[in-house]
């Protein structure tokens, strides 16, 4: 049995700005001043630390309670807001997540810097909600290296399965989350849909790399039947 762990933006959807644009309201808002992102980074990040930098660079001081507003705002914005309609689907993605659900040697989860309510709020928008019951969250840490093991604590609790080094799968557009598992010797697959060429991401060295995800029968085969 594996643990496959996906990261969601740049993976298996393109938000395309809501949930930059949704922060900026949300952090408006609540901190009664106009605030600028465009210099913030946010591919493979977590939500605490991108608010944290977010904070910082507008001048407000990035304490924890402070962080702790603008999370709560943020997440405040998108469930009021519902139904985010500029998040598309990458392609390849329904295919890959219905055929991989069918398995009965596999477990679907998610591993992402974005908190919970923002996580399904995306996925949701898409229609994946459906395959994935639990992960780890940008909620749970501040760290994305935190991550891997809240997400394989929660499989166990979910499977009664045990997930050690490399039947834990992580799949990711990000050298962030090559990298992220390693402390537990996860197996990494990186996947060049995001914001990083395969020439950025190749130096990270993850144990499979993909241009994409559209080839269902190459991910089964060269992730969780190897």
């Amino acid at each position: 049995m594996k643990l496959l762990l996906f990261d969601i933006d740049g993976t298996l959807l393109h938000a395309n700005g809501s949930g930059r644009v949704a922060i900026e309201h949300a952090l408006a808002d609540v901190f009664d001043r106009p605030i600028a992102t465009d210099e913030i980074s946010f591919s493979g990040r977590t939500d605490p630390g991108i608010m944290r930098d977010i904070l910082e660079s507008n001048g407000i001081a990035p304490s924890t309670a402070n962080v702790k507003r603008a999370l709560n705002a943020y997440q405040e914005v998108v469930l009021q807001q519902g139904n985010p309609g500029d998040v598309t689907l990458i392609p390849g993605i329904p295919p890959l997540l219905d055929k991989l659900a069918e398995r009965t040697d596999v477990t679907l989860a998610l591993l992402t810097g974005n908190v919970r309510a923002t996580a399904f709020w995306k996925l949701d928008a898409v229609g994946l909600d459906r395959h994935f019951a639990f992960g780890a969250f940008g909620s749970d840490d501040g760290n994305r290296h935190n991550l891997p093991p809240v997400a394989v604590r929660r499989a166990q609790q979910h499977t009664g399965r045990t997930f050690v080094g490399s039947d834990v799968v992580i799949i990711g557009d990000t050298p962030h989350d090559i990298q992220c598992g390693r402390g537990i010797g996860a197996f990494s697959v990186g996947v060049c849909t995001g914001s990083y060429e395969r020439s950025m991401l190749e130096p990270h060295r993850p144990n499979v790399l993909f241009d994409t995800l559209q080839d269902t029968e190459a991910f089964v085969q060269r992730v969780v039947e190897l």
